[in-house]
């Protein structure tokens, strides 16, 4: 499969992403924490865009900090399989939330493509780190209503990754389009896409919910 993006520079944005990811280097790289790996949804889930951080919402059961966020926003696929030696690896996550749909269609990547890439970085965290335990994130509800075709092809690469995860050891889907609180359409910010506080809010609980036995370790 050809690669379609700039993997430094993402030219219809004006964004580098070389900048964000150097910006994450060069914080302490404690291992074998929790780690949320993704696009803006994780990415805007900190005090840059006046959200709580995620760190300090989702901890241990002990109250210990045990989250770590590397979103990047506007990233795809193609981009985290391409920044995973960067972004994941120093940390050695004995976690990883791991969120991929969403921007690979700016790019030209059908869904199916994106996955079949998101499953490559998949296949790089279970290799480094056997144990490792994944969260495959699913596909997000958003203010607009999904049209026939868009809900079809939610549900379509939703199953996608509902059976991966059924066929891979340590493996777990984490279904948010069908999560009833996050329903609601007056919790997203302008764009109509990202959540507002009360939305983050409601995605910490369901975090809550998914993470409880691995929050129950830290």
């Amino acid at each position: 499969m050809p690669v379609k993006v700039g993997l430094r520079y993402i030219e219809v944005w004006k964004d580098c992403l070389e900048t964000a990811v150097r910006e994450y280097e060069k914080e302490e790289q404690k291992q074998r924490q929790i780690v949320f790996y993704g696009p803006s949804y994780f990415t805007r889930w900190s005090k840059a865009y006046g959200m709580k951080p995620m760190a300090e919402v989702l901890r241990g059961k002990s109250g210990a900090s045990c989250v770590i966020n590397r979103g990047f926003g506007s990233s795809c696929a193609e981009h985290q399989l391409y920044y995973y030696d960067r972004m994941i690896r120093p940390l050695a996550p004995s976690v990883l939330v791991y969120h991929f749909h969403g921007n690979g269609s700016s790019f030209g990547y059908s869904a199916q493509e994106s996955f079949e890439i998101a499953q490559r970085v998949i296949a790089y965290a279970r290799t480094d780190f056997p144990d490792i335990r994944i969260y495959l994130v699913g596909v997000h509800p958003t203010k607009k209503d999904f049209n026939w075709s868009e809900q079809a092809d939610a549900e379509r690469i939703d199953r996608a990754m509902r059976n991966f995860a059924a066929e891979t050891p340590n493996c777990h889907f984490v279904d948010v389009l069908h999560y009833e609180p996050l329903m609601r359409k007056d919790i997203f910010v302008e764009d109509g896409v990202h959540f507002d506080q009360a939305g983050y809010d409601i995605y910490a609980d369901l975090y809550r919910e998914v993470l409880k036995e691995e929050l129950a370790r830290f």
